[in-house]
């Protein structure tokens, strides 16, 4: 495209916009409508955590592959690493219990550490 005829273009284009008229009749409420929709589209959205985090995931990984695979990683992290604080936990619990079932059996007896 030349740069000259978009000059060219632009003005026919304004001058087929200024001689085209509609006779079709607009549906009844027709503006009302149009000024809902726009006030609706102006009006600052309240966006919860679960929508901007899939915003910002979708805008991070845009390809399902790459985001499947940044998921099941994080999955997991996150499943070992609650593994072994749950194992460490329980350690501890058991580790409680018998003293305190060495305790009951016999109160004068030192618990082991």
């Amino acid at each position: 495209m030349k740069p000259d005829d978009r000059g060219n273009q632009d003005e026919s284009l304004r001058k087929v916009l200024q001689e085209w008229r509609s006779d079709a009749p607009l549906p009844p409420h027709f503006r009302e409508a149009v000024w809902h929709r726009i006030e609706r589209g102006q009006a600052p959205a309240s966006l919860s955590l679960w929508t901007l985090a899939r915003h910002w995931i979708g805008g991070l990984l845009p390809r399902p592959a790459l985001a499947v695979a940044y998921m099941a990683t994080l999955i997991a992290i996150g499943g070992a690493a609650g593994w072994t604080q749950a194992r460490q936990e329980t350690t501890r619990v058991r580790d409680e219990l018998g003293d305190r079932y060495v305790r009951v059996l016999n109160p004068y007896q030192a618990p082991r550490r």
